[in-house]
C-alpha cells in the first residue's frame, strides 16, 4: 500500500503486513477535477485550487499534530489507472480503515458551530452519511474524530486563512464515542456496532445490508463492491456490469461462506401484493436488487433456535437449494419460513412468498414478482422443514406455468338472461379485458382454492348471485367444484370471504339458488387436454330446493356474534361487579381491623408515655448512684493501689526469712484459702473452711487450693482439702494436675496420698505425671506411678517418653531404673532423636555410658551425617570413645557430610589420646560396618538434645521456677 509522508508530501510504498503507524482520511468526493489524484501526488502539484487541497493538507497536518508520519487517502493513494490495482484496494479497503491509528472524517458541507444534537442539523444531513463508501469508513476504524470546515462567523478569527473558496482548517467536531448516540439514529446501525463492542459478523445480513439500503454511490456497481469489508468477502471488480449484476455476484458470494438465511428477508414492510394480477403471475428474483430491498429489515435478527434446521443456503445452476418450512395459507398461497425475525418479538419468524413450478420435480418453487415477505406467527412455522431448489429468475416480464386453471366466459351467455359479473374475489383473479378468471398460484396436493364470482341481474333491488369455484389439485389432474348462493347488493365480496369458511357446512352441494327473479344454477365444461373450463349460466326452471342466503346467513351469524359478546361482556362485567363487591368486603374488614389495632397501638402509646415517665424518673436515680459508685470505685482502686504496695512488702520480708520460697502469690485473684494452703497454714485453712469458703474455688489459670498445696507439697493440707471434698482430677487452663504436681514436686507421700484417693496416673489430664517425674528426676515418684500402672511407653504432648526426658536431664537412676522396667531404649521424639542422642548433646556422660552398656544403638547419624563416635573424637570426648570401641561393633570409616571419617576429625582438632584409641582399634581389627544402621533412616537433628520447648508445659512451671497464685509468673 501507498502512504503519504505528512512532513515531506511524498508518496512511500510499503508490503501491507509491515505498513507503519498511519492515519487514514474519509471523506465525500468532490469534482473530480478538484481531488488529487495519483498522478498529482507523484509529481508535487498539490496545491491546485479546489476542496482536494484543503482534505490532503487538512489530513497531513492532523496526522503530524498526533505524533504520526503516514496518512492515506484513497483519491491519491490508489492509482485508479491500474484496474488490477484498484481491484486489489478495494478488496483491502476495509482491513486498511480497521488497521488505521486514527480515522478524520472531514464532512466538507458541516460548518463547525453546527449543533449535531439538533434535529435537522447539517451534521444529520450531511451527504457523509448518504454515500455507500463511507459505511465500511465508519464501522472499520476503532478510533474516529469528525470534522467540519470552518463556519463562515470563523472567517475573520486568527486562525482563518482563506485560499480557497474554502477555508483550509478543520474545526474538530466530536468523536464516534461522544456522537454514537446520534450517528446511531441517523444510520440505523446500534450503537454496540458503532463502537466495535460487537463484531459486526454478529449482525445478520439483513441488517448490515439496512444500513446501507438508503446510502448511493457514483458507479452503480460500487453500491456492491463498497460492502465488500461489511461481509468479509473478496471479488474482482468488474466496471461495466451493472450495479443489480454486481450486487447478485456480492449475494452469491455472500452466500457461499453464511448460513445466514435473512439474505433473503428482503421487501419486508411494504405491502404492494393486492396490486398484482394473480393470472399473470411471473417467477421473480430470489435475491434482492439493491441494498435499498433490505430498508425495512434493521431489526431481522437470526433466530436459530426457532426453527429446526441448519443447512445453508446457496445458488447453483440458477437456482437456491434451501431447507425451509413450507405453510400454504387458506387463499392458497404458498410461504417459506425463514430461520430469521424480529429482535423486539421472538414470536415472529419472516416467510418469502412461493410458487409451485408445475415443469420438473415438485420440489421447484419460485419466488413470485410483486409478492412480498412478510411476519408470520411461529406457531403457523413450527412445521419440518423440506429441500426445495427455488428458482432465481433476473429477466422482466417472463410468465410462469403455475399449472393454474383458467375458467372463459361469454358475456351473451350472461346478458341473455340479464346478468352481468360485476366482480370476482381475489380481485387479482380476473382478467376482464380478456373475459378470463384465473385462479392464485397453485396450491399443494390436497388443499382446497377458492374464487367467488359475483352476478348482478339488471332489475333494481334483487339479490345477487354469488357462485363459489372451488378447486383441489389430486395427483395428476386438480378437481373443480361450484356452490351458488345470493346476497344482499351491499354485501362486500370481501366480507363474504372472511365469513364463507364458517358457511360452507351449510353450503355443501348447494348448486341452486333463486332470488326474487329467476332461479339460476352454473355449468362447467371442460376443454380437452387443457386447464381450461367454459362458464355458462343456466336458468332452473322446475324442482324444489333451499337457497342459501348469504347476507341472512352473515346477519345471523353477526346477531349470534355480538350476542355472544354480549353475554361474554356480561359474564365479564358480572364477574368484575362480583370481585370488586369481594374487594369491598375485605376492604372493609381490613379497616376495621386497622381501627382496632390503631385503637390498640394509642392505648399502648399513652401505657409507653407513662412508662417512660417511670424510666426518665428511674435514670435521673440510677444517674445519681452510678456517680456515687464511680466515686466509691475509685477510692476502691486506691485502697487496692496500697494493698499491693504492702503484700509486696510482706512478700519481701517473707522472701527475707527464707520461707515458702518455691511459691510466691500475686495480690489480685489471691484468696486466703489459696494462699494459705500454699503456705501450709492449716489451722487457717481449716478456719476457712468451716467458714465454708469453696474449697474448689480457682483463680484465673484454673488453679485450685490442692494444686497450691501440692505444688508447695504441702501433705498435710492437701490431706484436709481431700477430706473437705477437694476434687483431685480438676485441671488447670494448661491441663495440669494435683497429681501432675505432685510428681513433679518429688513428693512420695503427695503422690501416694492422690493414688489412694482415686487418681488414675493413666485418666485425663495425669498421663503426664510419669514424664514430670522423670524429668525432675525423681525416682521414688516414677516408681510408684510404674506400681499404679502408668505406661512405661506413654508420650507426653511433644511426643516425649519417661526414658527420653530422664536421659535428656541426666537423671542415672531414673533411667536404669525405667530400662528395668522394660522401657524401649530406640524410642524416638518426633525429629528422631533417641535416648542416647538425647544425653550425648546434653553431655550426660554416665546416662551414655549407661545406654551403651545396655546395647542402644551408636551408629545413626544426624542432619550433618555424623555418628556418636565422629561427634566424640571431634569434641575430644576419650571416655566415651573408649567406651564405643569397647562395644566393639562400630563402623570406624563412617563418614560425615564433609567426607571426614572419626580419626580425620580427631587429627584436625589435635586429639592425641583418641586418635591413639581409634589407630588401636583399626590395627587390632575392632571395626564392622553394620550396615543396617548406616542405612537406617534414623537421625537426630539439633544443636543440642531435646529443647526445653519440646518437654510438656504442664511439667516446667512446677518447680522450674515459682509461680504466683492468681496471675502467671
Amino acid at each position: 500500500m501507498r502512504l503519504i509522508n505528512v512532513k515531506t508530501f511524498k508518496l512511500e510504498e510499503f508490503l501491507d503486513y509491515r505498513a507503519p503507524p498511519y492515519a487514514i482520511l474519509s471523506h465525500t468526493w468532490g469534482s473530480d477535477d478538484e481531488e488529487l489524484s495519483f498522478r498529482d501526488v507523484e509529481d508535487g502539484n498539490i496545491n491546485k485550487p479546489g476542496i482536494g487541497s484543503v482534505k490532503f493538507r487538512g489530513c497531513c497536518r492532523q496526522a503530524a499534530e498526533d505524533s504520526l508520519i503516514y496518512a492515506w487517502i484513497d483519491t491519491c493513494c490508489i492509482d485508479k489507472t491500474n484496474l488490477v490495482e484498484l481491484s486489489e484496494a478495494i478488496n483491502s479497503m476495509f482491513r486498511w480503515y480497521q488497521r488505521a491509528s486514527i480515522c478524520y472524517a472531514f464532512l466538507s458541507d458541516v460548518p463547525s458551530d453546527d449543533n449535531f444534537r439538533q434535529k435537522g442539523s447539517k451534521f444529520q444531513r450531511s451527504r457523509w452519511f448518504q454515500r455507500g463508501w463511507t459505511l465500511q469508513e465508519l464501522l472499520a476504524p476503532k478510533t474516529m474524530r469528525f470534522y467540519g470546515a470552518i463556519s463562515p462567523s470563523d472567517i475573520n478569527s486568527r486562525r482563518a486563512t482563506v485560499g480557497t473558496h474554502l477555508v483550509q482548517e478543520w474545526r474538530l467536531l466530536g468523536n464516534k464515542g461522544s456522537m454514537s448516540t446520534t450517528i446511531a439514529s441517523i444510520t440505523g446501525i446500534p450503537r454496540h456496532y458503532l463502537l466495535g463492542i460487537a463484531a459486526l459478523h454478529t449482525a445478520s445480513i439483513a441488517q448490515r445490508m439496512s444500513w446501507a439500503a438508503h446510502r448511493d454511490t457514483k458507479r452503480k456497481e460500487d453500491l456492491a463492491y463498497c460492502l465488500l469489508g461489511i461481509f468479509n468477502i473478496t471479488m474482482p471488480m468488474i466496471y461495466g456490469e451493472g450495479g443489480e449484476q454486481a450486487f447478485f455476484r456480492l449475494q452469491e458470494q455472500i452466500m457461499k461462506v453464511t448460513r445466514d438465511d435473512s439474505i433473503l428477508a428482503w421487501g419486508l414492510g411494504t405491502d404492494d401484493s393486492s396490486t398484482n394480477d394473480a393470472g399473470n403471475t411471473t417467477a421473480g428474483r430470489i435475491v434482492a436488487k439493491a441494498p435499498a430491498d433490505f430498508a425495512h429489515s434493521g431489526n431481522i435478527i437470526q433466530r436459530d433456535q426457532t426453527l429446526k434446521y441448519t443447512s445453508s443456503v446457496d445458488m447453483s445452476g440458477g437456482s437456491i437449494r434451501a431447507h425451509l418450512p413450507l405453510h400454504t395459507t387458506p387463499t392458497g398461497k404458498i410461504i417459506g419460513f425463514l430461520s430469521c425475525g424480529p429482535e423486539n418479538n421472538s414470536q415472529q419468524v419472516v416467510g418469502i412468498p412461493l410458487i409451485e413450478l408445475s415443469v420438473g420435480s415438485s420440489d421447484e418453487y419460485a419466488r413470485p414478482r410483486g409478492y412480498n415477505s412478510s411476519l408470520y406467527p411461529t406457531t403457523v412455522a413450527a412445521t419440518e422443514p423440506k429441500p426445495i431448489r427455488i428458482k432465481h429468475d433476473n429477466q422482466e416480464n417472463v410468465p410462469v406455468d403455475l399449472g393454474g386453471l383458467f375458467f372463459h366466459y361469454e358475456d351473451d351467455d350472461f346478458t341473455d338472461i340479464n346478468l352481468k359479473i360485476i366482480d370476482v374475489a381475489p380481485r387479482s383473479c380476473w382478467d376482464e379485458e380478456r373475459a378470463l378468471i384465473m385462479s392464485t398460484p397453485t396450491v399443494r396436493h390436497g388443499a382446497v382454492g377458492q374464487i367467488l364470482i359475483r352476478l348482478r341481474h339488471d332489475t333494481q333491488d334483487s339479490k345477487d348471485f354469488v357462485v363459489v369455484l372451488e378447486y383441489k389439485k389430486e395427483s395428476s389432474d386438480t378437481l373443480v367444484e361450484y356452490l351458488v348462493l345470493i346476497c344482499s347488493r351491499n354485501l362486500l365480496l370481501e366480507e363474504l370471504v372472511l365469513y364463507l369458511p364458517s358457511m360452507m357446512q351449510k353450503l355443501n352441494g348447494k348448486r341452486r339458488a333463486r332470488n326474487e327473479l329467476l332461479s339460476l344454477t352454473i355449468a362447467l365444461e371442460r376443454v380437452e387436454r387443457q386447464p381450461i373450463f367454459v362458464i355458462r349460466p343456466e336458468l332452473v326452471l322446475d324442482g324444489v330446493f333451499t337457497t342459501i342466503d348469504a347476507t341472512m346467513e352473515l346477519k345471523n351469524k353477526k346477531l349470534i356474534r355480538e350476542s355472544l359478546q354480549l353475554l361474554e361482556e356480561n359474564e365479564e362485567t358480572e364477574r368484575e361487579s362480583s370481585e370488586l363487591e369481594d374487594q369491598m368486603n375485605s376492604c372493609e374488614t381490613c379497616l376495621n381491623e386497622i381501627k382496632k389495632e390503631q385503637e390498640t397501638i394509642l392505648a399502648k402509646l399513652k401505657e409507653l408515655e407513662m412508662r417512660q415517665k417511670v424510666l426518665i424518673a428511674k435514670e435521673r436515680e440510677y444517674t445519681g448512684k452510678r456517680t456515687e459508685i464511680t466515686t466509691k470505685q475509685d477510692e476502691v482502686k486506691t485502697k487496692l493501689s496500697g494493698l499491693s504496695t504492702q503484700w509486696e512488702n510482706i512478700q519481701e520480708r517473707w522472701d527475707t526469712l527464707g520461707q515458702f520460697g518455691q511459691l510466691s502469690c500475686a495480690l489480685p485473684g489471691t484468696t486466703v484459702l489459696q494462699w494459705a494452703a500454699a503456705k501450709g497454714l492449716i489451722e487457717v485453712v481449716k478456719q476457712r473452711l468451716e467458714d465454708g469458703a469453696d474449697v474448689n474455688g480457682s483463680d484465673q489459670d484454673g488453679y485450685t487450693p490442692l494444686m497450691t498445696a501440692t505444688i508447695s507439697g504441702q501433705f498435710e493440707v492437701a490431706t484436709l482439702l481431700i477430706e473437705h471434698g477437694a476434687r483431685i482430677d480438676a485441671q488447670t487452663r494448661n491441663d495440669e494436675t494435683a497429681l501432675i504436681a505432685a510428681a513433679a514436686s518429688g513428693c512420695v507421700q503427695l503422690v501416694q496420698l492422690l493414688v489412694d484417693k482415686g487418681a488414675d496416673v493413666e485418666g485425663p489430664g495425669n498421663s503426664d505425671a510419669l514424664q514430670a517425674a522423670a524429668f525432675y528426676g525423681h525416682a521414688d515418684v516414677v516408681r510408684l506411678l510404674l506400681d499404679h500402672g502408668a505406661q512405661i511407653e506413654a508420650r507426653a504432648g511433644t511426643s516425649l517418653t519417661a526414658l527420653l526426658s530422664a536421659s535428656n536431664r541426666g537423671h542415672t537412676d531414673v533411667v536404669q531404673l525405667l530400662l528395668d522396667r522394660g522401657a524401649d531404649l530406640e524410642a524416638k521424639n518426633w525429629e528422631g532423636v533417641t535416648a542416647l542422642v538425647a544425653a550425648f548433646k546434653e553431655g550426660k556422660k554416665d546416662v551414655v555410658k549407661l545406654l551403651i552398656n545396655r546395647g542402644a544403638q551408636v551408629d545413626i547419624c544426624d542432619e550433618d551425617g555424623k555418628t556418636i563416635l565422629i561427634r566424640a573424637s571431634a569434641g575430644g570426648d576419650t571416655e566415651i570413645v573408649e567406651q564405643l570401641l569397647a562395644i566393639g561393633k562400630i563402623n570406624l570409616n563412617a563418614r560425615d557430610k564433609e567426607g571426614r571419617t572419626a580419626l580425620e576429625w580427631a587429627t584436625q582438632n589435635g586429639h592425641g589420646a583418641i586418635i591413639q584409641l581409634l589407630l588401636n582399634a583399626r590395627k587390632h581389627g575392632r571395626e564392622q560396618v553394620h550396615t543396617e544402621s548406616l542405612q537406617d533412616n534414623s537421625k537426630f537433628s539439633g544443636s543440642g538434645g531435646l529443647h526445653e520447648d519440646y518437654w510438656p508445659r504442664v511439667i516446667m512451671p512446677k518447680l522450674g521456677r515459682p509461680r504466683r497464685l492468681g496471675n502467671d509468673y
